[in-house]
């Protein structure tokens, strides 16, 4: 997988991530914008609603839910969506017969939980890799930890 920070002032900056996937561009599209696919690697994230200005609720499991709201959908293409402050999207494109899945969070406000984030999403485009690949894929809480260390060194 490849990966890029850049950093545009002292609190704004944009993360990406690519990876090329061994996977029909449909399938990768259904892991990443249905609330079926979010089950296989987000469980706390369901669509509420699709297309521009729908929804993706994210469950905290007590009963509430946060609101994000999609901001770009273009089916089998890309998925954008709020992510508290941020911005998070999800881009496919085909390539021969294999998916490119770009996934890009626009940070407009780092904070000390942003290498958290960014530390869960590496985790979580693992994981839609494994389940492309039927490969199980898990993290322990120290490979977490390492991953948290690496984006807040890379963001400070």
């Amino acid at each position: 997988m490849k990966e890029n920070y850049q950093k545009i002032t002292e609190d704004t900056g944009v993360m990406t991530f690519e990876l090329e996937l061994n996977s029909e561009l449909s399938k990768v599209w259904e892991l990443i914008a249905t609330t079926k696919g979010f089950a296989q690697w987000f469980p706390e994230l369901s669509i509420g609603e699709s297309g521009v200005d729908g929804l993706i609720l994210f469950d905290f499991g007590n009963g509430e839910y946060e609101e994000m709201t999609i901001t770009a959908y273009e089916p089998k293409s890309v998925l954008q969506y709020t992510w508290d402050k941020n911005m998070v999207r999800f881009e496919l494109l085909q390539q021969g017969t294999g998916t490119i899945l770009r996934f890009t969070e626009d940070i407009v406000e780092l904070t000390t939980h942003t290498p958290r984030d960014i530390a869960g999403w590496y985790m979580c485009l693992q994981k839609i890799r494994g389940i492309l690949e039927n490969e199980n894929v898990s993290f322990t809480k120290e490979e977490f930890l390492a991953l948290f260390d690496k984006y807040q060194a890379l963001m400070s």
